[in-house]
């Protein structure tokens, strides 16, 4: 092969690696943008919790955006964050075009993540993990975190708005029966519908998060309401890219999202390894999505963002995980242990990250349209924080993102003596909770129980029978199923009559007794 004929293939390879990379095309400062429509919601958030000096309510330049256009470039994303557009470029000729627009600042790759997913196993009913009626396989990685008292003081992360960054979300299976979905955007195919091709990692991150299946999965933001963004392609050969996630958070925050939870990290992977980000730039503050993640801070919103799989090279924390204003999850085993496979700090400035550990080993999750299985990463540790900080956030709405990852700082078990395997540990949360309603006397006994009959009695611990106002019947997610007829039987013990008009479902109740301004309630298991 001759010198001419080997540069025209260096130069055709040249323009193919080219094709394959989008830009981030950086503009200057330009005060004259319109300023963007946010939701009520978004403008009580960044009231109440984000900072006056907070940027992001400038949208870009139309101007800018028409220059490009007239030129001929093809607009992936538009950001109002970064003041900034993604690109699509074709050849060298046309990245040098860009030269000629005094309005541009930079010009940069747009940084993109290989496609790992964690390994997962078929789910095994003979593993030796703790199981319980109502949470089932799900139990301990809920016990954990102390969530099931959380629940049982009547948390669930009703009122706030959840965000989950995947790669799709086909919610058919039983366990997103009664997910509450708030809006969903599919930023890859650029329509409504976020269900997408490869949509079974999102499936499982949401479903440990949000999920409910009684005796199957509980996740610990059932109650919580969502928005589901596609923003990985799973369906080529082609990598996740940052703008998408970008893209994605400012949809999010125009909608007053108040958490976001993402199981994707970006750092690596690019077809010439110069354009990846070196380690000087994981210093929470030069990576473009931790760019971004650090603007969502500062307009109130908590991004919660798993560490990664890069584990257990030291300082294999990626962006956006890397910021201070992000919290950055690693996993455990069910016994506590450091997973392996979980990423560590310390940052290149030398702080520490995991910010907490969860239980990201043996996970229960839902898979496909009606599987459960057992998921390995900090792709599922994440969730369960996110969970957490919702139940935090439903129980103190003010907390701005900072003190939020302040608390689960200083309530780790690791406090004393963070380090870059477990950082500040497994978070213990439960001080800051109380029952949402003193009135309530929980606990009454119920018999019997497991009960498959229509009669049962309840016992309670004041003689009050003769002045019994209402006995109602309720499922655990607080959904009133019928009024009971009740008789006393004595003055502490009654008798109630589930409804016979009503087939119920094996299932957890929860019944309550009304007397004056005191509730007394009690659980029963129903097995039909």
């Amino acid at each position: 092969m001759n010198i001419s004929r080997i540069l025209l293939c260096l130069l055709s390879l040249s323009a193919l690696i080219l094709a394959d990379t989008p830009y981030w095309v950086f503009f200057k400062s330009d005060a004259r943008g319109p300023r963007v429509q946010l939701t009520s919601r978004a403008e009580k958030r960044l009231l109440e919790r984000g900072s006056l000096s907070a940027s992001g309510d400038l949208a870009v330049s139309p101007d800018y955006l028409r220059q490009l256009r007239s030129a001929g470039f093809k607009i992936r994303h538009v950001s109002r964050f970064l003041n900034a557009v993604s690109l699509e470029i074709e050849n060298n000729e046309k990245l040098a075009l860009l030269d000629q627009f005094d309005f541009v600042s930079s010009v940069q790759p747009v940084a993109r993540r290989e496609k790992t997913i964690p390994e997962q196993t078929t789910f095994d009913q003979r593993l030796a993990r703790d199981s319980e009626p109502f949470y089932g396989q799900s139990y301990t990685q809920n016990q954990m975190l102390n969530i099931p008292t959380l629940h049982e003081r009547g948390y669930d992360g009703s009122g706030v708005l959840i965000g989950v960054f995947d790669t799709g979300f086909n919610t058919d299976h039983p366990v997103f029966d009664e997910l509450k979905v708030y809006a969903q955007y599919d930023f890859i195919d650029h329509e409504t519908d976020a269900s997408g091709v490869g949509h079974d990692h999102g499936i499982n991150v949401l479903s440990a998060l949000g999920g409910y299946a009684y005796g199957e999965l509980i996740g610990p933001a059932y109650g919580a309401s969502y928005l589901l963004a596609r923003t990985e392609d799973t369906g080529s050969e082609t990598r996740a890219e940052e703008d998408n996630w970008v893209a994605a958070m400012e949809w999010a925050d125009s909608l007053g999202v108040d958490i976001i939870s993402t199981s994707l990290n970006y750092r690596l992977g690019h077809d010439d390894p110069a354009e990846d980000y070196p380690f000087s730039a994981i210093d929470g503050k030069t990576a473009i999505i931790t760019r971004a993640a650090n603007i969502a801070t500062q307009r109130g919103i908590l991004v919660v963002n798993s560490m990664g799989n890069e584990g257990p090279s030291v300082s294999s924390v990626w962006p956006p995980a890397d910021s201070p204003h992000v919290l950055g999850v690693g996993a455990v085993t069910s016994q506590c242990d450091i997973s392996y496979f979980s990423a560590r700090g310390p940052t290149y400035d030398g702080r520490i990250k995991p910010d907490v550990v969860a239980m990201g080993a043996s996970v229960c999750i839902a898979s496909g349209v009606d599987k459960y299985i057992n998921g390995y990463g900090t792709s599922y540790s994440t969730p369960l924080i996110a969970g957490l900080a919702a139940l935090l956030l439903q129980a103190h709405p003010e907390l701005a993102p900072d003190s939020v990852i302040a608390l689960f700082h200083k309530y780790g078990d690791n406090s004393e003596n963070p380090d870059n395997d477990y950082g500040y540990g497994i978070p213990d949360l439960t001080s800051l909770f109380w029952n949402q309603d003193d009135n309530v006397v929980k606990g009454c006994l119920v018999y019997p129980n497991p009960s498959s009959t229509k009669e049962i009695k309840m016992l309670l611990p004041d003689p009050i029978a003769d002045f019994i106002e209402r006995a109602t019947l309720f499922d655990i997610r607080g959904r009133q199923l019928a009024s009971l007829a009740v008789e006393p039987v004595s003055e502490n013990t009654l008798q109630l009559s589930l409804p016979v008009n009503r087939p119920l479902a094996d299932q957890l109740l929860i019944i309550t007794v009304e007397v004056g301004k005191t509730v007394y309630s009690g659980k029963l298991v129903y097995l039909k």
